[in-house]
């Protein structure tokens, strides 16, 4: 991996822990509404993208990978099976453990969300074209050291 995709994940971590540290001090009567007004929040187009990624996924899977509580996917899915952009299922071998899969909204939803991620990487990209390889060094650490100090906080 170069430096610049470094850069990327250590700004792409800092936005999610930053988010995170927002969400857990104040609620953002902003951020609300933006959430109203696409109708998704962020977790739940994580989600989506997960189950996009792996086909399907269940509660223990969605939390590992997105490093929330189970409650927190719960809650997020809940609004998803009833927007019909998941569906529940089972597997064959074993009856008790839910799986969600995408329905043909959730596949659109998904490539939506892909596409948003592609435009945010390549605008990260332009900005991080401005720096040689010793900057891009600085930001990470400038950047990891950030995403420490909110995880403390």
């Amino acid at each position: 991996m170069n430096k610049k995709e470094d850069a990327l994940k250590a700004l792409q971590h800092f936005i999610t822990e930053r988010e995170a540290s927002q969400k857990k001090g104040r609620v953002n009567k902003v951020g609300q509404e933006e959430a109203l007004a696409l109708d998704w929040t962020l977790t739940q187009l994580h989600i989506v993208a997960t189950i996009k990624e792996k086909g399907m996924a269940n509660n223990t899977s969605l939390s590992e990978c997105l490093k929330l509580s189970k409650p927190a996917i719960t809650k997020a899915v809940r609004k998803l099976l009833h927007h019909n952009i998941l569906v529940k299922t089972k597997q064959e071998d074993n009856k008790k453990e839910v799986y969600y899969l995408l329905t043909e909204s959730g596949e659109e939803l998904a490539l939506i969300h892909d596409r948003l991620h592609e435009q945010a990487r390549n605008s990260y990209l332009r900005i991080l074209d401005n720096f040689n390889t010793v900057e891009l060094e600085t930001i990470i650490r400038f950047l990891n050291a950030l995403t420490e100090n909110l995880k403390h906080h």
